[in-house]
C-alpha cells in the first residue's frame, strides 16, 4: 500500500534536519534544503531553477550566470553529502528520509523503510543540473525504483535510439558551428560585456591593447607521499617519517574520505614544483577565460615559475593567488598603502577612520574551517609604466576565488566603478588597491564586500 507524507510531517521533519549537529555550521546549506522544501511543499516546484536559487538562497545579482558561477550546483553537491552524513550517523534511525538527486532541485521524501518511493524522481522534470537529462538517486537509505525486464528492454532500446539521435545532432551542430563561425566573431563584439560602462572602467586598459593579456596562474611547491611509481632518483629527496606521523596524518575524516593509496612502507614525503594550484585559483582562471572568451578576446595562460621579468615588461599582466603562493606577487614591489604581511594578515599602513590597522581572517572555534577571508585587487602599471598589472589574491584561496568573481561579475563591477569614480573626483583612478571581505562556507565564497578603496597616483 502507497504510504503518502502530509505536508505538515515534511515539514516537521526538515526542522529536525535543519537542527541537527550535521548542518549546525552550513547555514547557506540550511537556507538552501528550506527554500527548496517549502516550495516543494507549497506546490511552487517551478520555481526551483538553478537562477532563482542562486538570487534568492546565495545573494547572487540579476546578472547571475550559471555558466560562469556554479554555486547552486557545487552547494547542491555539499548538500547530498550532508544528509548522507546525517543519515548515516545522528539521522539513522529517522522515518523518515529527504533525499535530492542528481539532476535536478526537486528534494524527495521516502519512508526510511518502505519499499516503495513516495515520489518516484524519474517522474520530476529534469533541470539544468541534468547531464543527460534523466533525474538520478543520489543513493540514501530509501529504497530505489526498481525496473521490470520489459522496462529495461524498453528502456535500452530508447538509449539506443537516443544515442543515434545525440550523434546525429552532435555533428550537424558542429557543422553549424563552423559554417557560422566567422560571422559570428565578426558581430560578437556588439554584444560584448566589455561594452557595458562598469567593464569599461575596469577592463578598458586590458581589452583595448592590442596584445592579449598574460596570466600567471600560481603553482607553489606542496608535499605529497610518496608513491611506488616515483622514481629513486626523486625519493632520494625525500623526507622521511615515523609511522605515528603517517598515522597522524591520515588518519583525518577529510584525508579518509579522499581515499588515497598510501605505500605505508614508504612513509615519506616529496616536495612537487608545478603541479598544483589552489581551487580558488583555478576556479579564478575559469571565470576570467569566460569572460574574455565572452567578447572574443584571447588570454594567455603561464604558470607564474616559468615567468620571467620580460614577461611582465613588453603586456598587461594578471596574477591569480596573493605573494604565499604566486612568485610573481612576492617579487612585485609593494609599496601600496594595503600589504600582505608574514602572519598572514593584511596590513592597512593609513588607515582612515573606521578601518582597522590590519584584516585577519576568522575561523570557526570548533572545526576550524575558514569563516571569513580577506582579498586584494590591486591594479598598478608595471616597471616599465607602458602596461599594467592586475593582482587577484586572497590571504587564503576562497579570497582569490572571492576576488576573481567581484572582477568579472556585473553587479560587484558597478559598486567597483561608483567606488572608483567617487575616489578619483572627474576622473576615475587607472590604478587602485580594493580591499574585500569574504564570508566562506564549506570552502565556498558566499558573501564579498568591498571594503576599503584606495587609488594609485
Amino acid at each position: 500500500m502507497r504510504m503518502e507524507l502530509g505536508k505538515e510531517q515534511k515539514l516537521e521533519h526538515l526542522e529536525k534536519v535543519l537542527h541537527s549537529r550535521t548542518l549546525q555550521n552550513s547555514g547557506s546549506l540550511k537556507a538552501f534544503l528550506r527554500f527548496v522544501v517549502e516550495k516543494t511543499v507549497d506546490d511552487n516546484e517551478a520555481l526551483l531553477k538553478e537562477y532563482t536559487i542562486a538570487t534568492e538562497v546565495f545573494g547572487r545579482d540579476s546578472d547571475y550566470d550559471p555558466r560562469i558561477d556554479s554555486v547552486v550546483r557545487v552547494q547542491a553537491g555539499r548538500l547530498r553529502t550532508k544528509l548522507h552524513e546525517y543519515y548515516a550517523t545522528e539521522g539513522k534511525a529517522d522515518q523518515v528520509v529527504i533525499d535530492l538527486p542528481k539532476g535536478h532541485y526537486h528534494p524527495v521524501f521516502n519512508h526510511a523503510h518502505s519499499d516503495i518511493h513516495e515520489t518516484s524522481p524519474a517522474s520530476l522534470p529534469a533541470s539544468e543540473e541534468s547531464t543527460n537529462g534523466h533525474a538520478q538517486t543520489s543513493g540514501l537509505r530509501g529504497h530505489p525504483v526498481v525496473e521490470t525486464p520489459s522496462a529495461q528492454r524498453t528502456g535500452k532500446t530508447l538509449r539506443l535510439v537516443l544515442v543515434g539521435v545525440i550523434v546525429v545532432l552532435s555533428v550537424a551542430l558542429a557543422a553549424q558551428y563552423l559554417w557560422n563561425r566567422e560571422p559570428q566573431r565578426q558581430t560578437a563584439g556588439d554584444a560584448s560585456p566589455f561594452n557595458a560602462e562598469e567593464f569599461k572602467a575596469v577592463w578598458g586598459m586590458f581589452v583595448n591593447d592590442p596584445e592579449p593579456p598574460l596570466l600567471l596562474l600560481s603553482n607553489p611547491a606542496v608535499y605529497r607521499f610518496v608513491n611506488r611509481a616515483d622514481p629513486s632518483a626523486a625519493t632520494a629527496r625525500a623526507l622521511q617519517l615515523t609511522p605515528e606521523q603517517v598515522r597522524a596524518t591520515t588518519s583525518t575524516p577529510e584525508f579518509r574520505a579522499q581515499n588515497l593509496p598510501i605505500d605505508e612502507t614508504q612513509p615519506q614525503l616529496l616536495l612537487s614544483v608545478g603541479m598544483y594550484t589552489g581551487m580558488g585559483e583555478a576556479i579564478g582562471l575559469y571565470r576570467l577565460s569566460t569572460l574574455f572568451r565572452s567578447a572574443n578576446r584571447d588570454i594567455l595562460l603561464r604558470q607564474s615559475r616559468h615567468a620571467n621579468a620580460a614577461d611582465l615588461k613588453y603586456r598587461n599582466v594578471i596574477l591569480l593567488g596573493s605573494v604565499y603562493v604566486n612568485e610573481w606577487s612576492r617579487k612585485l614591489p609593494a609599496s601600496e598603502n594595503f600589504n600582505y604581511t608574514n602572519a598572514a594578515t593584511i596590513e592597512n599602513r593609513q588607515p582612515l577612520p573606521g578601518e582597522q590597522p590590519e584584516y585577519r581572517p576568522e575561523f570557526d572555534e570548533r572545526t576550524g574551517d575558514l569563516r571569513t577571508d580577506y582579498a586584494l585587487i590591486t591594479v598598478k602599471p608595471n616597471v616599465s609604466g607602458d602596461h599594467a598589472v592586475m593582482t587577484l589574491a586572497g590571504l587564503y584561496s576562497e579570497g582569490t576565488e572571492a576576488a576573481a568573481e567581484f572582477i568579472t561579475t556585473k553587479g560587484h563591477l558597478a559598486v567597483l566603478a561608483q567606488a572608483l569614480r567617487q575616489a578619483g573626483g572627474a576622473t576615475s583612478p587607472k590604478y587602485y588597491q580594493a580591499l574585500l571581505k569574504v564570508g566562506v562556507e564549506n570552502g565556498t565564497p558566499t558573501t564579498i564586500t568591498l571594503v576599503a578603496l584606495r587609488p594609485i597616483w
